[in-house]
């Protein structure tokens, strides 16, 4: 099947249905809930309100299974989950138990065999006594021990598969949507753990969490086919510390949001910390292992001297109606022939305006920022295939909307600064500062009270709203791994330097890296601090830096002293982080000397993973950080040349799918701004339209022999 279906008035492609039949068929098998919340997030299927409409969708699993386009496992009869049985036993009888855990004896593990094993009674009755689970069920395939020893049985583990969908353990693993799906049966999680309360022995718990993670990979593998890479397990920090996972080498990411399984409903019980332990070495990178689909290179030059570029740009959007796709087309081309237009004033008519806006305004299909951007991230990246070195500067700018006091969906934008909409954008550059188009991007409201904690530093990143840092990179690794020929450069401001994302990089594919503006005056594991450990070396070379214009200061040229040097940066002492390794990273320290009267000296403190063994080569990064600058110059473009700032509409939802529109114009009038001054001697039919040529000519004082010979810089 190559033809789409449309289900519910969705369109479901061959590939999302292969998609959904992969996922189906893994063990244990999802539920129709699971994949009814991956259709909503794939096709961005939203339900009035805003929640994933999974009613909906579950009714299209149901029609397409009916179909013959899914295979679903066999129905399971509904039926409250078995609690655990007790044995009419009291508890096993424990003798005297040492103070020190190198003082027991006969320590070890008991594996339980299958449902007859008379140990599962014994196990279920201490996790009934003493476990604060008590008698709940467990949920899946499980492996369970028993702690045993001289002086009797000392306690009782077991565990079972990970959780579906977790941000903290998520974000930190790197993990897209199809490499969660791959490898999700790779990790397990540790359920239940339990030493008997009236036992008092030092580092028993972390002994004993030694012990098993030793032997879980081999046992699990014998029941169900598949060696796990890492185990998850959460701490209710209203009860426990977690000390003993710490001393047995767990690390601690983040806390989970309080739902369990209770989806979009209001929160209920309590926040517990996320802790993982890797099994294998390099776990993180062995499950963030995918298979990208396929992409073809195509130069800027080509791609920008299209006619009909509008359509080339949005060729892979689906919308479910192939008459949604060509309005978009229709509303882009009209964007470009009249980008400072007002949003109705960009139609020539009256039949193309109302068009327009009901493709904006419409309540059904999926439209959305996302989708309507994603057609065009996939033309950005067979741009970026095309490059060997791709720069991929990443910022945040607001939307101001004060004046639209009907407007739905708006939010604050800081204090005393009005309503709007917050937009974190992904760009990609090549080195010579020519764009190559928007990568990726985030569009959001805050919220109207922002219930502002006193320990910030103390929430995981998928908790903060600097998660849109991270989020932007991984679409990065993502790209990365489909164009290995392709180094690629996630470059940030000084909001940017995240432990996180200098962490995440360290695991990423061999083609991606950071070169990150530090804000953090940050420990070395040399026991000095970042600024003094740089600005004691001597200087590695003397360069002119050209300074461009801004507000307030003319463009001047400055003289820079530049030093480098390898460095390990420990991980910050408070929150999750605590404990986390040093990371290897190189800094690039660049000072102004000698500055003009009344003008802040230049001073860039760069971290890259990139290794740096000369002058030439720290300069490199130097100039590539210069051309961070061109993510300023399309918001400039995007707000001052397309006056996105000036739209009304009813609804934030509604801005957004009309500022998708603008930021391809944005880029477009970038590029070829760009391309003009970057290659004077390009030929001006590669930008230009026959018709604007005409008019060119006649602006001209004097005519030019030949038309394929005018140039684009000229």
């Amino acid at each position: 099947m190559d033809a789409p279906i449309v289900i519910c008035a969705r369109s479901f492609s061959a590939e999302l249905i292969l998609h959904l039949s992969q996922l189906a068929t893994q063990t244990p098998p999802p539920s129709n809930n699971a994949l009814a919340r991956e259709i909503c997030e794939l096709l961005a299927w939203r339900s009035p309100n805003g929640r994933p409409a999974l009613s909906s969708a579950k009714v299209a699993i149901r029609k397409l299974h009916k179909l013959g386009h899914l295979d679903l496992p066999s129905a399971r009869v509904r039926k409250r989950a078995n609690r655990l049985r007790r044995s009419t036993n009291p508890l096993p009888p424990l003798g005297t138990v040492p103070r020190r855990v190198d003082q027991l004896k006969g320590l070890h593990l008991e594996l339980l065999g299958d449902a007859k094993d008379p140990l599962h009674l014994i196990w279920n009755d201490l996790i009934i006594e003493q476990h604060p689970c008590a008698e709940a069920p467990l949920a899946g395939p499980r492996v369970r021990y028993l702690i045993g020893s001289d002086h009797g049985w000392l306690g009782a583990l077991s565990f079972s598969p990970a959780s579906f969908v977790l941000g903290a353990r998520d974000t930190w693993i790197g993990w897209s949507t199809q490499a969660r799906l791959s490898n999700l049966n790779q990790v397990v999680g540790l359920s239940r753990f339990l030493i008997r309360k009236e036992i008092r022995c030092v580092n028993l718990a972390s002994k004993v969490l030694s012990m098993v993670l030793e032997c879980l990979p081999e046992h699990w593998q014998e029941h169900y086919g598949i060696r796990p890479v890492l185990v998850e397990t959460f701490v209710d920090r209203s009860h426990f510390s977690g000390h003993s996972l710490g001393a047995a080498n767990w690390r601690r990411i983040g806390a989970t949001t309080g739902r369990g399984r209770l989806g979009p409903k209001k929160p209920t019980k309590t926040i517990k910390d996320v802790w993982v332990f890797e099994l294998e070495d390099k776990a993180r990178q062995k499950l963030q292992k995918e298979s990208p689909p396929p992409i073809t290179p195509q130069s800027i030059l080509k791609n920008i001297g299209q006619q009909d570029w509008w359509a080339n740009e949005l060729r892979s959007l689906d919308l479910g109606d192939k008459r949604l796709d060509k309005r978009a087309q229709s509303i882009l081309q009209a964007r470009w022939e009249q980008p400072q237009a007002s949003f109705y004033g960009t139609f020539n008519c009256w039949a193309s305006a109302k068009g327009a806006y009901a493709f904006i305004e419409h309540a059904d299909a999926p439209i959305s920022f996302s989708t309507l951007l994603a057609s065009h991230g996939e033309s950005t990246q067979s741009r970026m295939a095309a490059e060997a070195v791709v720069l991929l500067p990443q910022d945040t700018t607001t939307l101001n909307y004060t004046g639209l006091r009907q407007t739905k969906g708006l939010g604050p934008l800081g204090e005393d600064k009005g309503r709007g909409l917050w937009l974190h954008s992904l760009l990609a550059f090549r080195p010579d500062g020519i764009p190559l188009g928007v990568l990726d991007a985030q569009c959001w409201a805050r919220p109207n009270v922002s219930a502002k904690t006193s320990q910030p530093n103390a929430l995981s990143i998928d908790q903060k709203e600097s998660l849109r840092w991270l989020d932007s990179f991984q679409c990065a690794a993502t790209a990365a791994r489909r164009m290995p020929q392709t180094q690629l450069v996630v470059m940030a401001d000084r909001e940017g330097d995240l432990y996180e994302l200098h962490d995440a990089v360290q695991i990423g594919p061999d083609n991606l890296h950071t070169l990150i503006r530090a804000q953090h005056d940050r420990n070395l594991d040399c026991h000095n601090k970042l600024w003094q450990f740089m600005g004691a070396l001597p200087p590695g070379q003397t360069r002119q830096l050209e300074v461009p214009r801004r507000a307030g200061c003319v463009k001047r040229t400055a003289t820079v002293e530049i030093r480098w040097s390898a460095v390990n940066i420990l991980a910050p002492v408070t929150g999750h982080k605590k404990g986390w390794p040093p990371l290897s990273m190189w800094a690039v320290y660049v000072r102004e000397i000698n500055a003009p009267q009344g003008v802040d000296p230049l001073e860039w403190m760069l971290l890259t993973n990139i290794p740096i063994s000369s002058a030439q080569q720290a300069w490199e990064k130097v100039q590539w950080y210069r051309c961070r600058w061109g993510i300023e110059e399309w918001h400039r473009a995007l707000k001052n040349g397309c006056c996105v700032e000036q739209r009304e509409f009813k609804t934030a939802d509604h801005l957004q799918r009309a500022l998708v529109f603008d930021m391809l114009i944005a880029w477009r009038v970038l590029a070829c701004v760009k391309l003009g001054r970057q290659m004077p001697n390009l030929p001006a039919t590669v930008i230009y339209t026959q018709d604007e040529l005409d008019v060119l000519w006649r602006a001209l004082k004097k005519t030019p022999r030949h038309l394929p010979h005018f140039a684009a810089g000229q």
